[in-house]
């Protein structure tokens, strides 16, 4: 299927893969639809046909509706009470995905090209990279170079965690470093000392006084500052007095 264009020949709007498999058969022409499709007739179409391609990246998918939820919105395609969840059921409607996963899919074009690399490779599931859609540019910076270069994994616990400290503007780098690096994996043994353990009630288990302890140093370093800010400012007032 093509659409004329206006500086001259076609732009073909769907069946790529019938083109590819044109030319690998040495074929210089193969018959086509022709229509006069607007731009956004012609994005829903080419989301419709790619979309349910058994190997399509996330990334792809994610880009695709979001193409697709746009040119919607450009008809003014009316839908009960016109909401972005009811637009978002009629785009994922050809490829099965209810309005909540289109959403989803489309939170993932927020992730830095480096994180939504690693989602589509497999390193992240889609899951948690949703949540990490909602940290800040520089936030998803701290946590691309705490997986590559501490080579750690992205759990759903772990984003969820630093979506929370996001909001509550309460994330910095080493903040980061401390969450996805002081997480265990559910099958590595965590070993703590009776030392450690005699302040901590008998029913908690070690990863509760593990999660409890990285708590707490989160909470050192985001007050930290205040209170030697308070200490100096006390000192200098001694010697004035003197």
């Amino acid at each position: 299927m093509v659409r004329p264009r206006s500086e001259g020949g076609y732009e073909l709007i769907a069946g790529h893969r019938r083109k590819r498999g044109c030319e690998l058969a040495g074929r210089d022409t193969m018959p086509v639809i022709v229509r006069n499709y607007s731009d956004d007739e012609a994005v829903i179409i080419m989301v419709d046909s790619n979309i349910q391609r058994d190997n399509i990246q996330p990334s792809e998918k994610a880009f695709a509706y979001k193409m697709k939820m746009e040119a919607l919105k450009h008809q003014g395609v009316k839908t009960g009470s016109g909401n972005d969840v009811e637009t978002a059921d009629l785009v994922g409607k050809e490829a099965g995905d209810s309005g909540r996963k289109v959403q989803r899919y489309i939170r993932l074009t927020e992730l830095l090209p480096g994180l939504l690399e690693l989602v589509d490779i497999g390193k992240i599931k889609v899951s948690p990279a949703v949540s990490l859609s909602y940290l800040s540019k520089k936030e998803q910076e701290w946590v691309l170079k705490c997986v590559i270069g501490k080579e750690t994994s992205v759990t759903g616990a772990i984003a969820d965690r630093l979506k929370k400290y996001s909001e509550n503007k309460e994330l910095s780098e080493l903040a980061v470093e401390l969450i996805m690096c002081g997480e265990r994996q559910e099958h590595e043994k965590i070993i703590l000392s009776s030392k450690v353990r005699q302040y901590f009630p008998k029913n908690y288990n070690n990863q509760k006084i593990e999660e409890i302890i990285i708590n707490l140093l989160l909470f050192s370093i985001l007050f930290t500052p205040k209170i030697i800010l308070f200490t100096s400012n006390s000192i200098r007032l001694r010697h004035q007095i003197k």
